[in-house]
C-alpha cells in the first residue's frame, strides 16, 4: 500500500465495476421476480375466475343443447337434445332426410379426369 495520500484508482475502479455488475444483476433478478409475481396474481385473480356473465351464457347454451324445445310451434318443428340427435344420425348412417344437406358423394369429391393428359407409368 502506498502512503502518498492518493487513493488507489485501480482498486477503486475494480470495486466500482464489481458493485455495478452486482447491482445490475440484482435489478434484473428483482424485475424478473416482479413480472413473475404479477403474472401469477393476474392468473389467480382474473384468468382463474370465470366472469358471472360468461358462466350464465355457458349454462344457457348447455341448456339449449341438452333440452327439448319448440323451434316453430305452428309448423311443429322441435329441437331435440344433441346427444339424441347424434345417436339418430349414427343410427341412420349419417344421411339426412333433407336433400339439401346431404354430404357430397364420393364421386363428386374426385376431380374429373382432364382429356389429353395421361398418368405416368
Amino acid at each position: 500500500m502506498r502512503e502518498t495520500g492518493e487513493p488507489n484508482t485501480t482498486l477503486t475502479a475494480v470495486i466500482g465495476i464489481v458493485f455495478a455488475l452486482v447491482l445490475f444483476a440484482l435489478v434484473v433478478f428483482l424485475q424478473a421476480f416482479f413480472y413473475r409475481q404479477e403474472a401469477d396474481e393476474n392468473t389467480r385473480k382474473v384468468v382463474a375466475v370465470a366472469p358471472e356473465e360468461l358462466a350464465r351464457l355457458k349454462a344457457q347454451q348447455l341448456e339449449t343443447l341438452h333440452a327439448y324445445r319448440f323451434v316453430d310451434a305452428r309448423a311443429g318443428v322441435v329441437a331435440i337434445p344433441i346427444d339424441l340427435a347424434m345417436d339418430l344420425v349414427v343410427r341412420d348412417g349419417g344421411t339426412s332426410p333433407w336433400p339439401a344437406v346431404q354430404p357430397p358423394s364420393v364421386a363428386a369429391k374426385a376431380p374429373p379426369p382432364t382429356p389429353g393428359l395421361r398418368a405416368k407409368e
